[in-house]
């Protein structure tokens, strides 16, 4: 299969001067070796691997769910972050459906889109490895993205969360609470409010059901705010974080039930150093911070102001 795929490569760089055939190349490509991994029948011993493991660490056959996500070799290149690109299949039920859902996981970088993103990066496309997580389902009620530092500013005096009711909050798209948090007084500063209607919890029997949000204007209390500042002093010690240069910050996904706070994934925050060089976005930046001390009066129609 290395070999075809090697071929496969070949042929289709040399396409670049005919767009159309280079496309639909690069689709059959796609879509064979997304078959291939899907439907090969992975070996009685890795399915004997997978369901022992599944056992010893997370009991009997039924009684749980887990969440199967991806990751490459290629997920942090330099200016690429691949994070979100391949497939995550939430809330996995029976031992049976988890090794199908690894094979489908196993099988998301040769997507379109993974396939897209990354190749602009890849002298040997080839070189991609995928690796899959199977992770235990956490029923959160509270969840969300911590970055332990300041995502606009760059200081690391700030925490910075962004975080929803139920599972998978801050990381799908809903419209999240954002915090920016003072680590040394606990200062909070809210830069946006959490206005989902709904909240996604997990099913007994697998996958996920959308439920209506509790509509409180907050989503995480004080205390849970100082839980958050006490993980991220602690971060600080997880080696994948320390360079020559220092400790970088750190790209933390948490999730709260019951005041409990559960650590879910833990990586480098990856921030482009072509967009803090931007002329053009320092540029907007600039006229925005004119603009700070306005006041726009709630009682008069907009347009009253500078």
């Amino acid at each position: 299969m290395f070999e075809w795929m090697k071929g496969q490569y070949r042929k289709i760089a040399a396409l670049r001067g005919d767009p159309k055939a280079k496309e639909r190349a690069e689709r059959v490509f796609l879509e064979k070796m997304r078959n291939w991994i899907e439907r090969t029948d992975p070996g009685l011993e890795l399915r004997t691997q997978v369901t022992a493991a599944l056992r010893e660490n997370f009991g009997p056959d039924g009684t749980y769910g887990v969440f199967v996500r991806s990751d490459t070799n290629v997920e942090d290149l330099p200016g690429f972050t691949g994070a979100g690109l391949n497939q995550t299949i939430p809330n996995v039920v029976g031992e049976a459906a988890i090794v199908s859902a690894v094979q489908k996981v196993w099988a998301s970088p040769f997507t379109d889109r993974s396939y897209q993103w990354r190749q602009s990066h890849m002298a040997q496309p080839e070189y991609v490895f995928p690796s899959v997580l199977i992770q235990k389902a956490f029923p959160s009620e509270k969840s969300g993205v911590m970055v332990t530092s300041d995502v606009e500013g760059g200081s690391k005096q700030y925490l910075t969360i962004a975080v929803n009711e139920g599972v998978g909050g801050a990381v799908d798209g809903q419209p999240a609470e954002s915090l920016r948090v003072d680590r040394r007084t606990g200062d909070t500063r809210v830069l946006g409010q959490a206005t989902a209607k709904t909240r996604r919890v997990l099913v007994p029997t697998g996958g996920l059901r959308e439920v209506p949000t509790s509509g409180k204007d907050r989503v995480l209390d004080d205390e849970e705010i100082r839980e958050l500042v006490r993980l991220a002093k602690e971060v600080e010690n997880f080696p994948a974080l320390k360079t020559d240069s220092g400790v970088v910050p750190a790209d933390v996904e948490f999730a709260f039930r019951r005041g409990q706070l559960a650590l879910l994934q833990i990586r480098p925050f990856n921030e482009s150093k072509a967009a803090s060089r931007s002329g053009y976005l320092s540029g907007l930046d600039g006229k925005a911070s004119e603009r700070k001390s306005d006041r726009v009066r709630l009682d008069e129609n907009p347009g009253g102001f500078r």
